[in-house]
């Protein structure tokens, strides 16, 4: 026989003792635990398990200071007393759901007004203008809360570009807002910028220079993004798509990981390692073939600088043209080397 089955006659046996203890002192007055053993006809223990359960259901009740007699209760009597209790409790933690359900169902009007208000921003916005795209910028540097990644690209900045973003910035990173800007490696070298970064610093935020920064990129709160408008170099386009801004940061912070730290303090070394670095780059679009525009684009510099660093290129190799050039680039295996032992460009500064 299994032990369910068992468990099962037990309390169907417990339950009958029961209601023979109860049916026999409901005529009387009182009882005696000792009667209800006898009348039981059950082993002594069994006896007390059941009189204790019937004074826990509140079903027996004692008649005298000692507890030694017992008189009957209603079963309805005897129902409220064990569950009011548990009625009263439950009552008010139903009272409580009420409210809390009730208060947060008052904060859908808000919700539903936050997912319209998204709903009705456009994933790509263009902006066609300067004036435009830095109000669009300030707004969206005033509602950031938590990050704004920036990725400055070129050498030099224009003083009205570093004058109007000072302000913006100091707010920014006076409100505990994480700031981190990437730079080329053509921006160490102009005055102006480096005083900026020294500046912002100072204030918190992270500045690193990357190579192969080729396009303007902000991002606000990873909400929110502005890229370079093609064909319109004041214009912009913003963009609120979930996927692209997402992708854009992945990229933002690959590049982050591998570039150096801004030095705000020029070494000879350094200079000479910049100048390596920007040799090597010139070398290497040239082979590519980019035009003057393209690699002065993506050297950070202006094209007249790119132009005198080529023209020091042609006449250091004896090359007749840029396809020679690059046939002698490959011949010596100038890409391949990594000292600046007779490389046959110029400073690499970047100052025109």
């Amino acid at each position: 026989m299994t032990v369910a089955r068992l468990e099962l006659m037990h309390a169907s046996g417990e339950a009958q003792l029961e209601y023979a203890a109860y049916s026999y002192a409901v005529p009387r007055e009182h009882v005696t635990e000792d009667e209800l053993a006898q009348i039981l006809d059950a082993p002594q223990e069994t006896a007390r398990d059941v009189i204790r359960n019937l004074r826990e259901l509140r079903l027996l009740r004692s008649v005298d200071p000692e507890g030694t007699r017992l008189c009957a209760v209603p079963p309805a009597t005897a129902g409220a007393q064990l569950l009011m209790p548990a009625i009263r409790q439950l009552r008010e933690s139903q009272r409580e759901m009420g409210q809390s359900f009730a208060r947060i169902l008052a904060m859908m009007p808000a919700y539903e007004s936050g997912v319209l208000s998204q709903l009705e921003q456009p994933a790509f916005q263009y902006l066609s203008d300067l004036a435009t795209t830095r109000q669009v910028i300030t707004e969206l540097a005033a509602r950031a809360k938590e990050e704004v990644l920036t990725v400055q690209p070129g050498g030099s900045r224009p003083p009205g570009s570093i004058s109007e973003a000072h302000d913006r910035t100091v707010r920014l990173l006076g409100r505990g807002v994480r700031m981190r800007t990437l730079y080329q490696h053509s921006a160490r070298f102009d005055g102006t910028t480096v005083d900026y970064v020294r500046m912002v610093s100072e204030l918190g935020a992270e500045v690193r220079i990357a190579s192969g920064v080729v396009s303007r990129l902000l991002i606000f709160d990873r909400e929110a993004a502005l890229i370079n408008l093609p064909g319109l170099p004041h214009g912009a386009v913003v963009v609120r798509e979930c996927s692209v801004l997402e992708f854009m940061t992945e990229i933002f912070e690959n590049t982050w990981n591998t570039a150096a730290e801004f030095p705000l303090q020029q070494q000879r070394a350094q200079v000479v390692d910049a100048s390596e670095e920007f040799k090597q780059a010139l070398l290497r679009l040239l082979v590519e073939g980019d035009d003057d525009k393209v690699i002065a684009r993506k050297l950070g510099v202006s094209i007249r600088t790119c132009q005198r660093h080529l023209s020091e290129v042609m006449t250091r190799l004896g090359a007749r043209n840029r396809l020679h050039a690059g046939y002698l680039i490959h011949k010596h295996g100038l890409l391949d080397r990594s000292s600046g032992q007779d490389e046959p460009v110029g400073d690499g500064t970047g100052r025109s």
